[in-house]
């Protein structure tokens, strides 16, 4: 943030001279965009719109992890179709990244916090999908799948980037305590679900408590969000077509952004198949390395109690460290995102290792890099990008996401849990038939 000259000496401080600097980097609107930044940041944080994150993405976790491994399970499908549910599962990232671009179309007609409302509606419906027609019609086909994860990528496609877009009027604190939301809406079905469904909770649980969340959401949403007022229309398709028309305003201070964004992304989606495609038995060696069987706990037990803890841990804290890092000068902004982005894929590469204990360290890592690039990108577009632009950029940034959880989590994903594998086939780690083999090698 800038602060006042001194008159006495008359002298720049550091910070002003950080500023001075981003003022040149990043437009010429930014000195305008930091002194409302600094009344925003004095406003009180509206911690309760962390549970509307937190229910919408409820609907993001029960489409992988835990919850994705108990609807393949109810699908009964064949081990060589493992890589065919990755791509159906894939149609959710998709899906996402047709809606950042679609949603223009409806902003000539719907205000941003009207596309809230129908991404929450999308939400609901489907995760009732698997509900009504796996469970209930006993549909066991695949289609089944690519209809859940396009609505729920659909809606996700709406919500993100909208939603942080009509919060920003309320400052920084409550768009920090609000994405914190995301990583507690996957630990309350990988964590807190993932123990009931332990102990003899039946999966359908998971969509169904995600279905009465929802609605509960909605109403936190209208009581807490900023109705819309005459900034609406800088939100709107005008100003957002606008922005496309302007991309050296915006584009180029984001292209590092973008690249975080992809890599955090596809560290987030590719360690849900990664995990479940090598630790592939019911039990794990807790206490020793792939070919050993010391310390032996039950799968679900070390997902609930150890793996998405500590991944949980990881995205969640890294959230709230940007409040107390100072971007400044430009250098410095690359420091922070190229740390974050190394996290990342230090993180994930210690997945390769195959020893329990150590993979749940790494998602730690990979997901503190994660959401320490959340909460950095987030930080950096209220502070430097003019207000005009944050829409089109929150909504490109999240695209460049799309893409990263795409390539994460489709049949890629498979492909690199058989080549950490291959070689390989202990008794609890990596474990294959012979059949298995085949199919593997016969989709590679």
């Amino acid at each position: 943030m800038a602060t006042c000259h001194n008159d006495d000496e008359g002298v720049l401080s550091e910070e002003e001279e950080d500023d001075e600097e981003n003022l040149d980097k990043y437009g010429e609107d930014s000195s305008a965009d930091d002194l409302k930044e600094v009344a925003a940041e004095e406003k009180e944080p509206v911690k309760i719109l962390l549970l509307c994150f937190m229910f919408m993405f409820q609907g993001y976790g029960v489409m992988v992890g835990g919850p994705a491994h108990a609807l393949k399970h109810q699908l009964a499908l064949p081990a060589e179709e493992a890589a065919a549910f990755q791509d159906a599962a894939a149609s959710f990232q998709l899906a996402k990244m047709a809606m950042r671009v679609l949603q223009i179309a409806f902003l000539p007609f719907i205000a941003p916090n009207g596309i809230v409302y129908l991404a929450y509606v999308i939400m609901f419906i489907g995760t009732l999908v698997p509900v009504i027609l796996v469970w209930g019609a006993g549909v066991h086909e695949l289609w089944v799948v690519y209809l859940q994860y396009s609505m729920g990528g659909i809606a996700i496609g709406l919500f993100e980037g909208t939603f942080l877009s009509v919060i920003s009027s309320l400052g920084k604190s409550t768009k920090t305590f609000a994405i914190m939301g995301a990583p507690l809406g996957f630990a309350t079905h990988n964590i807190i679900l993932g123990l009931l469904h332990q102990w003899g909770m039946p999966a359908i649980w998971f969509y169904i408590f995600t279905a009465i969340c929802l609605p509960i959401a909605m109403v936190i949403f209208y009581k807490n969000a900023p109705a819309p007022d005459a900034k609406s229309d800088g939100k709107g398709f005008s100003v957002i077509m606008n922005s496309m028309k302007r991309p050296k305003q915006w584009v180029p201070a984001m292209i590092p952004w973008f690249i975080a964004k992809f890599v955090g992304n596809f560290v987030l989606e590719n360690g849900f198949p990664l995990l479940f495609n090598t630790f592939n038995t019911e039990y794990v060696p807790f206490l020793g390395g792939a070919d050993s069987d010391a310390g032996l706990i039950s799968f679900q037990y070390y997902t609930a109690l150890w793996f998405f803890p500590f991944m949980a841990a990881g995205d969640t804290i890294s959230r709230r460290v940007p409040q107390y890092v100072r971007l400044g000068r430009q250098r410095r902004s690359f420091f922070f995102i190229a740390l974050a982005v190394i996290g990342c894929l230090a993180g994930e590469s210690m997945y390769f290792l195959l020893i329990p204990i150590v993979t749940g360290i790494g998602a730690f890592i990979a997901n503190f890099g994660n959401g320490f690039i959340y909460g950095l990108s987030a930080k950096f577009i209220d502070q430097y990008i003019p207000e005009e632009h944050r829409y089109a950029s929150y909504n490109m940034w999240c695209l460049f996401g799309d893409i990263g959880g795409y390539v994460g989590q489709s049949s890629t994903s498979v492909v690199i849990a058989h080549k950490v594998c291959e070689g390989h086939n202990y008794e609890y780690v990596c474990h294959e038939s012979q059949a298995d083999n085949n199919s593997v090698h016969g989709h590679r």
